[in-house]
């Protein structure tokens, strides 16, 4: 298993019918997920798109996320988890963190999807929403709230790979909470973790 690094972004290269596996190592991680068509990336993953697919609001095993030309990409394969992924909620960028009175320059997986994209020699112009894996965003009616996470250390989920693409990860860099008593993304300690990742 290959680790990534807490506030850390990177780019995968998957063939398709190759899977990649994904462990919330220590369980409350967030992980911003992306995919590019590799011949084009201007053809991307798009949670509209693929809710409109799959029908559902939180993707499943068997759901099949498609890009914004409405192409397959990544197939949900297999998870372990007691709890649903986001895709409403928009990737973390350095307007929020300053937003929130942070400093100048607080990693952010805005700035992670690019900078990922651009170590494989892809210069991306477009940070689409993501695919929040285990980001606790119940709704409810017309309500939309982020909570605390629901991941155990060791859950997975596996993605196979519909078409030949970038896959790109980035493990949340959210250390704040925006208000007192707010939910902390990332888990209580307010601390990102590492998680772990493999192309079978």
């Amino acid at each position: 298993m290959i680790e990534l690094p807490p506030r850390k972004g990177v780019a995968v290269r998957l063939k398709r019918g190759q899977r990649l596996r994904l462990v919330n190592t220590f369980g409350d991680q967030v992980v911003d997920t992306w995919a590019v068509m590799a011949a084009d990336p201007t053809e991307y993953m798009s949670m509209e798109h693929s809710r409109r697919t799959t029908g559902h609001l939180h993707p499943e095993p068997g759901d099949i996320l498609c890009s914004n030309r409405r192409s397959p990409m990544l197939r949900i394969k297999e998870e372990r988890f007691d709890g649903t992924h986001d895709t409403i909620v928009a990737c973390c960028d350095h307007w929020l963190y300053s937003h929130y009175g942070c400093e100048a320059g607080h990693a952010n997986c805005h700035d992670n999807y690019l900078s990922a994209l651009r170590d494989v020699g892809v210069e991306a112009k477009h940070v689409p929403n993501p695919l929040n894996l285990w980001m606790n965003v119940p709704v409810v009616g017309n309500e939309v709230e982020i909570t605390s996470p629901l991941g155990k250390p060791g859950d997975f989920i596996v993605f196979l790979a519909e078409a030949d693409v970038f896959v790109v990860l980035s493990a949340c860099p959210m250390d704040v909470a925006p208000a007192q008593g707010a939910a902390a993304i990332n888990g209580p300690n307010l601390e990102p973790m590492p998680v772990h990742y493999c192309v079978e």
